[in-house]
């Protein structure tokens, strides 16, 4: 496990946002004994209309962290910074004002934690990252990339991206990927690529065999919360879906199988990050709204059937989604479009039902899936499958490749300091 050390975190998403990898395994550094300056999304384009929530907040995070140098103590070992910085991509006076002005703030708060030689984690590859890399980089220091997206499709300046994750390849120490497509796109520049999809917070989502085979069972499984005896009186099936409720859902889909069915209970669980249209109109239609991650295994369990509703793109063909082995977790059966990831994952284990986005397919998919035995040896192998996603079985794996290259970086700087007879200032081997 990697301990002891600093860590600065170049993430590309905020801290309060949905809770994925980035934050989980922030926590799970910051548990084994590290600190951790998590820096908050710099951005992989220029803002828009669309982006005015967001900013708002992040301006309203720099002010409320003023008081305390530009940081805020979210958990204890974890710092955040939330940087106001011109976007990635831009012309030569905008790249230096961040360079001169903006990044060096970011650079001051490592400094007031008094970070030395620290361990630098990014997920973002623009040019951004990339000053703020080189400026925070020392001769010994281990830098980590975390390819978790396809960022060229996300931003109109694809060229400029592609150059500068190249060039963050190259620097790289070591790579990781979340699936095979994306290690593909990374294995030219840089051959220490290993393949580690998001996982499962496995004590988050606890395996109750009782409430998974009788969900009906509404308040007794769900809490004494309002909400949640909301949920409990809702006429079944219960179709859900926890996470984001974003671009990449396929409305459309939706739409139309809520309107098939207007007898089900559709319940999403999930910040609204676009307009949901019609969807939200339809009565059997409920959204519940951004909750905290540790509450979602209530309102798992109270689904009959679990759904990915995603649109098949070239942005999703790199994606899969979390909340599959989150639901696994809890032994709900899962019905997901057919996305490449996805289909690879069931080729694999053969637990899912895939579906095409034509509502007609995809519903049959659900009334398969609502079909299928709910005895304790089916809801064991879902949990099972999910435990191979286990985040700190996936954690430790991953901290052993940074502790090797660690060492072998600290083995080598002490050779060089004994060559050149500097050995009085040799750095402290951890191991």
């Amino acid at each position: 496990m990697i301990s002891g050390r600093d860590i600065i975190c170049i993430s590309s998403i905020e801290w309060d946002f949905l809770w994925q990898g980035h934050q989980e395994i922030t926590s799970r550094l910051a548990q084994a004994g590290n600190r951790v300056l998590y820096i908050e999304n710099t951005g992989v384009r220029s803002p828009g209309i669309r982006d005015a929530k967001r900013i708002s907040w992040r301006f309203k995070n720099w002010l409320r962290s003023l008081k305390s140098h530009g940081l805020r103590e979210v958990a204890p070992n974890i710092y955040v910074c939330s940087p106001l910085v011109l976007p990635p991509f831009g012309t030569r006076w905008r790249r230096a004002i961040n360079r001169r002005l903006l990044l060096p703030l970011i650079v001051r708060s490592a400094r007031l934690l008094k970070m030395k030689n620290p361990v630098l984690w990014t997920y973002l590859p623009t040019d951004t990252s990339l000053d703020l890399v080189h400026m925070l980089r020392g001769p010994t220091t281990c830098l980590v990339y975390y390819c978790v997206d396809n960022f060229a499709l996300l931003t109109p300046k694809v060229h400029a991206l592609r150059e500068s994750e190249r060039e963050m390849l190259r620097i790289s120490d070591v790579v990781f990927t979340t699936c095979p497509d994306l290690a593909a796109n990374c294995l030219p520049w840089n051959d220490k690529v290993h393949i580690f999809p998001f996982g499962v917070d496995l004590e988050a989502f606890p395996f109750e065999p009782e409430a998974a085979i009788n969900p009906s069972e509404g308040s007794n499984n769900l809490g004494s919360s309002s909400t949640n005896g909301f949920l409990g009186s809702l006429p079944r099936p219960i179709i859900g879906y926890v996470g984001g409720i974003h671009a990449h859902i396929d409305f459309g889909l939706l739409i139309e199988m809520v309107r098939a069915k207007p007898e089900w209970s559709w319940i999403f669980v999930g910040a609204l990050q676009v307009p949901v249209g019609e969807l939200g109109e339809l009565p059997n239609v409920h959204f519940m709204g951004q909750r905290p991650h540790r509450s979602l295994a209530e309102y798992v369990r109270a689904f009959d059937v679990c759904i990915v509703p995603y649109v098949n793109s070239h942005y999703t063909a790199t994606v899969v989604p979390t909340k599959i082995n989150e639901y696994l977790a809890l032994a709900k059966p899962v019905v997901s479009t057919d996305l490449p990831a996805v289909s690879e994952f069931n080729r694999e284990h053969s637990i899912l039902q895939t579906s095409t986005t034509r509502p007609v397919d995809f519903l049959e998919a659900i009334e398969l899936a609502l079909s299928l035995p709910n005895d304790a040896a089916t809801l064991q192998r879902r949990r099972e499958v999910a435990k191979l996603g286990d985040w700190q079985t996936r954690f430790e794996a991953m901290s052993e490749i940074i502790n090797q290259e660690l060492q072998a970086k600290e083995q080598a700087g002490l050779a060089s300091q004994i060559r050149t007879g500097s050995g009085s200032d040799r750095p402290k081997i951890t191991t």
